[in-house]
């Protein structure tokens, strides 16, 4: 089981890095399996006004989070907001972070593909299009488009829209694009008990279709979006794939990872 009283983060932005041993930090980071970017918030005390005027919109922000001797990365992406607000004799930075560029603004125009187009051609294009690096491509059936087809209207919606034709999630994580199924693909695997920081008793749910458990685990920067949970428990025991979730970290409160893990 994880050390929790060895608690590392490290928040890294504009050239600068904030360690938890130095400074209070809090945060929250979450995950998910669809291609709106997810929006962080990071809380630093006391930093000096020189070192917040540095931190500025669209500045990459990087946060590390683990164990002494077992750190990785949690998030990587962009400042979308930084304020500074008085709490008696501290003052208290909040940066909201977004995990990808705001891609809402990025539409196309009435692009036409020919008849017998197939999704995989279309999507790659897309992604090329605002410029979304690809993590992973793995379709579970590339469809083709036997009358043609015309995309038009915001990028990450026809993204969406034609893995959907080909069966397949689309997400974006740390700022990369992955299409392919949760529970296919190499991830690595975790073997998740009380032994290894899992807290509490999972909770079972049923929604959209999806049957899983709802879990809470000792920070664990390995788990995010389709990552393959080994469950050992007295709720459960067997293999899960993780849909959502989100790292929460601070030096004295939650520690956690929370996930939605469906069968």
């Amino acid at each position: 089981m994880p050390n929790n009283f060895g608690r590392v983060v490290q928040v890294m932005v504009a050239g600068m890095q904030f360690d938890m041993d130095k400074y209070n930090l809090e945060g929250n980071v979450p995950f998910d399996n669809d291609v709106l970017p997810n929006e962080s918030e990071i809380r630093i005390w006391n930093l000096a006004p020189e070192t917040i005027n540095k931190i500025k919109r669209n500045e990459t922000l990087m946060v590390n989070a683990g164990y002494k001797g077992d750190v990785g990365l949690i998030l990587h992406g962009f400042v979308s907001a930084a304020r500074t607000v008085r709490d008696g004799v501290d003052r208290i930075t909040t940066i909201n972070v977004l995990d990808a560029e705001d891609l809402s603004k990025r539409t196309i125009k009435d692009i036409a593909y020919k008849e017998g187009t197939l999704a995989s051609y279309i999507i790659k294009e897309m992604a090329g299009q605002i410029g979304l690096q690809l993590a992973q491509f793995d379709l579970y059936q590339d469809y083709r488009y036997m009358d043609g087809y015309t995309a038009t209207g915001k990028a990450t919606e026809i993204i969406a829209k034609v893995a959907e034709d080909c069966r397949t999630s689309v997400y974006i994580n740390k700022g990369k694009l992955y299409v392919r199924n949760l529970r296919r693909g190499k991830d690595e695997l975790f073997k998740l008990s009380a032994d290894t920081g899992l807290i509490g008793t999972p909770e079972w749910f049923e929604s959209d279709g999806a049957q899983g458990y709802n879990l809470t685990s000792q920070l664990q920067y390995r788990i995010t979006t389709a990552s393959v949970i080994d469950l050992k428990s007295d709720a459960f025991i067997g293999r899960l794939y993780v849909r959502t979730g989100s790292h929460t970290f601070s030096r004295t409160g939650d520690f956690t990872t929370e996930m939605e893990a469906v069968l």
